[in-house]
């Protein structure tokens, strides 16, 4: 009560300071907007308005198009004197652009008919505490900055700026020094009052509200039922530091295809969905152990071809995408690896598929999981070859370094990489937990992860069902600047949509995307994507966002400065600041790794 009665009826007004004052027990500044951009866009001011504490007062004044001509001829004429009498060559060729600009204005003014107004701005900022005052002015400068404007707290003049605001009160005479002649409709996209929500038709998520307060109805397969420029696939990328709400809006998508019944595979190398798994009867598979717990043979191939490629022959693309799929493997495994030695390891593979009678012919439709050959098998071809070797050749020499690499995998390290396929689904509800493999060995656990991603991938290529592939931390594919794993990505990102599957890929900085020897491939990945939800991030990684997606540099320079839950969402054309919300139900329903 008190605070609402400090408000409504202050106990007096200190202008004592000179840029600050102080009204009731609230610090005040008034920040006079001095510079404009040379252009400016619809809700241009939308942002500053919502920053907490701020509030914008503007004012246009009607001049007569005579009496702005007569002024602007005045200050040609002073522009042309100075043209005259400047001697840098540089200084010169600015003056003449200003004139020749305020020439092309008053022709476009003349030829519009458009009214003139004296256009005056000011953004009072208000705080609790002086500091709290201070941290204010800092962000609303740095808004103001990224807008192309300048803004000063007039020197001893913040009662005269405040009487200006507020009607009641004669114009001051520092409205004669601050105001610029602007058209009626540049003047209209001034003004804050933007309201731009998305309602997608169908079945879509309530994601949360944009800044203005309008509805994010966000539909990821939008596509199949409505054409909407640049929005010709269901991929949608989610980036944000750690805590600012990116897990967030994953699992409200999620929830809302599962309610929706679409099938939902998703890598969680957090363990983040355990719970939300059970509570919707899922299967919550923990490659994480291991042997008995859960095994994906890195041998068994994924059929993953359209209908051009089986007119090509589908036993060649299958199986030729397998063996670059099987190297990119090694190379995670052994980054160090030799091409020689890679490239044997193909034809060690090959062999290993024919005595499993597994060739360029093969309908690989017709095999099942107990059909393929495994490392063990891979390793007595290795074993077999050097038996038949008994000179010291440079092939002997290459065959016993690929011994050495393929020997532990077949090993110590047998539980994660020899056998059989074992895991049982029977859910449209998959989760391939792999946590306990996050902090192992960093060759290891990306091994795993992309083997993972592989057996995911094979399960969502039925086109008769919508199906959803979440992929967190999905930097691990790019790790070791492994130009296979990259390549494999952006083939998903680019074939989802003739499988009916979007994709969701989880980020907390784009940086890896951005790699010089992988930009091209992170360039596919973002490109056949047609949303982004790109939340709070550094500044080298919004450096290195610019170089994957177009923003302009209003947009680099709010998300740094997006608070939790905060972000910018583009969907196609479609371009719009938000904040993410969930329900306390919708929180319950995540589990307890549920929160932001």
């Amino acid at each position: 009560m008190s605070k609402l009665k400090s408000e409504v009826a202050p106990k007096g007004i200190n202008f004592r300071p000179a840029t600050e004052f102080m009204l009731g027990d609230k610090y005040y500044t008034i920040m006079t907007v001095v510079g404009y951009p040379r252009s400016i866009f619809p809700g241009y001011l939308s942002d500053i308005t919502n920053i907490p504490g701020v509030r914008l007062a503007i004012k246009h004044i009607p001049i007569s198009f005579e009496i702005l001509k007569k002024m602007l001829n005045k200050e040609i004429a002073d522009l042309k004197i100075r043209y005259q009498q400047e001697k840098d060559q540089t200084t010169q060729e600015r003056i003449r652009q200003d004139y020749e600009s305020l020439e092309q204005f008053i022709s476009m003014l003349a030829s519009s008919q458009a009214r003139i107004f004296d256009f005056q701005m000011h953004l009072m900022v208000s705080a609790d505490s002086k500091d709290a005052l201070e941290l204010t002015k800092i962000q609303v400068r740095n808004y103001i900055d990224a807008l192309g404007m300048r803004a000063v707290s007039l020197m001893f003049e913040q009662e005269k700026a405040l009487k200006s605001m507020i009607p009641i009160f004669p114009e001051q005479d520092i409205e004669k020094r601050i105001g610029i002649p602007l058209p009626s409709v540049t003047i209209a996209g001034m003004y804050p009052f933007v309201f731009d929500s998305v309602k997608d038709p169908g079945a879509g998520t309530l994601l949360g509200m944009d800044r203005s307060g309008g509805v994010i109805l966000y539909n990821q397969f939008l596509f199949q039922i409505k054409k909407e420029n640049n929005r010709n696939n269901a991929n949608i990328i989610i980036l944000g530091t750690s805590g600012s709400g990116k897990s967030t809006a994953a699992k409200l998508l999620l929830r809302t295809h599962l309610r929706n019944g679409l099938k939902c595979v998703c890598i969680d190398p957090e363990g983040e969905l355990g719970e939300m798994v059970n509570m919707m009867k899922g299967d919550f598979l923990d490659l994480g152990k291991g042997g008995d717990f859960g095994m994906i043979n890195p041998l068994e191939i994924v059929v993953d071809v359209d209908e051009t490629e089986i007119e090509q022959g589908l036993g060649y693309t299958v199986l030729t995408r397998t063996l670059q799929q099987l190297k990119a493997f090694m190379k995670y495994y052994n980054p160090s690896i030799e091409e020689d030695v890679l490239t044997l390891f193909s034809e060690i593979v090959q062999d290993t598929y024919k005595r499993y009678k597994i060739d360029y012919e093969t309908d690989f439709t017709k095999l099942t999981s107990a059909d393929f050959p495994t490392f063990d098998d891979v390793y007595a071809t290795i074993k077999g070859r050097l038996l038949s070797m008994t000179d010291a050749t440079r092939e002997r020499d290459v065959m016993e370094r690929l011994e050495l690499k393929i020997r532990p995998l077949i090993k110590e390290l047998r539980y994660y990489f020899t056998g059989h396929t074992t895991l049982q689904i029977n859910s449209d509800f998959i989760v391939f937990n792999i946590k306990e493999i996050m902090n192992s060995d960093e060759n290891i656990k990306n091994a795993l992860f992309f083997n993972i991603l592989k057996y995911a991938w094979g399960l969502c290529l039925d086109k008769d069902i919508n199906t959803v592939m979440m992929v967190d931390e999905a930097h691990v594919l790019l790790s070791n600047h492994n130009e296979l794993g990259a390549e494999f990505l952006s083939q998903i990102q680019r074939r989802a949509r003739k499988y009916n599957t979007g994709t969701i890929v989880i980020r907390q900085q784009p940086t890896d995307f951005a790699a010089p020897n992988l930009i091209m491939h992170g360039k596919a990945i973002f490109d056949n994507a047609s949303s982004y939800l790109i939340m709070n991030l550094r500044k080298q990684a919004v450096d290195d966002l610019s170089k994957l997606i177009d923003l302009n540099e209003t947009e680099m320079e709010r998300i740094k400065y997006y608070n939790q839950g905060e972000g910018l969402l583009i969907c196609g054309n479609r371009r719009m600041n938000m904040t993410v919300i969930a329900t306390q139900e919708e929180l319950d329903s995540f589990g307890s790794g549920g929160g932001y």
